[in-house]
């Protein structure tokens, strides 16, 4: 049994509160909680730690917490002390610790690590990177290539037997050093790493591409939830002559929820509009659930899943605005589109790449059925 360790103890000298600090718009905990879940070759996970305010975030992201006892929560605790103590605790043939400081780590990684630590017979694996130590002075203008290689541990994934933490070791006999790529290297130490990390997870948000979880996530899809202002139009105001509103539509997406429709996937919209454009639109692509003029989305949507007997994680909801934030934490897939608010976006799985309006419904509602065909 392969079981997941998430350490993470309350106190940090280099940057205080590391564990449950915002990045990207989540608590650091959060990315490798949302990592181990995804894991197809976990078999369980636990976070382990001291203090109540991280058990009590992990608890609300789905992770469940072993509380650790207070000798193993000082500053001179060694890692091995506190999976000594886990393995005596919870039946498992081997960890594999996960820490939360390696927010850019994703499922794939985990999963390759287990499989090549299962197919090779290996009792320990790190993962990290090749690099070239030498002092000035010294290489007498040698090639890159000449340069005595050495393996830097990067803090990403470790698997240990349980055989060999109850001997009393980290590490045993054979030894597998995986190398992983660049881009997740990035380890949290201190203010410095914490900022260019936050960097490149903002920065794969920007560029609209998913977070670890998104493609896994389409495929459990029963149910798609749309704002309209800003979603299924471009968010502009639009007056006739004679001063009656007006709302641009995109056929695209129309063709797209309908081809969804007949998928089977129910469809919602959610709006705090109140208006007969509205109604007359969702009418005419025979949306299932057509709420406006509603003030809480979170509670609206929550009814509708009473009524059809799913679950959050069966929903992908689209939306742009700071109203919808409440919502999109809670759903299964969240998307927005390029011009959202920056909250938003920071909290979606998905940016789209068109706009509102523009075709970003068409290409959800694709999305899914590529996944889910």
């Amino acid at each position: 049994m392969m079981l997941g360790v998430i350490p993470a103890r309350g106190g940090s000298k280099g940057l205080p509160g590391k564990n449950i600090l915002p990045i990207a718009g989540f608590p650091l905990i959060y990315w490798t909680i949302q990592a181990a879940k995804q894991s197809e070759l976990l078999d369980d996970f636990i976070v382990s730690t001291d203090d109540p305010h991280i058990a009590a975030c992990a608890k609300k992201f789905g992770a469940r917490v072993l509380d650790r006892p207070l000798h193993l929560a000082q500053d001179d605790t060694t890692t091995l002390a506190v999976l000594q103590h886990i393995v005596t605790t919870v039946e498992c043939d081997a960890v594999v610790v996960l820490q939360p400081t390696s927010p850019l780590r994703n499922r794939d990684t985990i999963d390759n690590c287990i499989r090549d630590f299962n197919n090779c017979g290996y009792d320990t694996l790190a993962t990290g990177y090749n690099t070239k130590i030498i002092e000035y002075g010294t290489h007498q203008n040698m090639r890159r290539q000449e340069i005595p290689g050495f393996f830097y541990d990067d803090g990403n994934v470790y698997i240990i037997k349980k055989t060999i933490l109850q001997s009393g070791r980290w590490y045993g006999d054979r030894i597998c050093k995986k190398v992983i790529d660049a881009e997740l290297n990035s380890e949290i130490d201190d203010e410095i790493t914490f900022t260019i990390t936050e960097a490149l997870l903002r920065k794969r948000l920007e560029n609209g591409r998913q977070t670890t979880d998104f493609f896994g996530r389409l495929a459990n899809v029963k149910l798609l939830a749309m704002d309209v202002d800003g979603v299924l139009t471009d968010g502009g105001m639009y007056y006739s002559a004679n001063g009656d509103e007006l709302k641009r539509f995109n056929t695209k997406d129309g063709m797209g929820i309908a081809r969804i429709k007949k998928a089977g996937i129910i469809t919602a919209l959610i709006t705090s509009e109140n208006t007969d454009i509205v109604r007359s639109r969702a009418q005419k692509l025979s949306i299932d659930h057509v709420c406006t003029g509603v003030k809480d989305k979170l509670t609206e949507l929550e009814h509708i899943l009473e009524q059809e007997h799913y679950c959050m994680d069966e929903v992908a909801y689209m939306g742009d605005d700071l109203n919808d934030f409440s919502l999109m934490q809670k759903v299964g897939v969240a998307v927005t589109v390029p011009d959202a608010e920056n909250a938003i976006k920071n909290t979606a799985s998905y940016i789209t790449k068109l706009r509102g309006g523009d075709g970003a419904v068409r290409e959800i509602c694709e999305l899914i059925l590529s996944k889910q065909q």
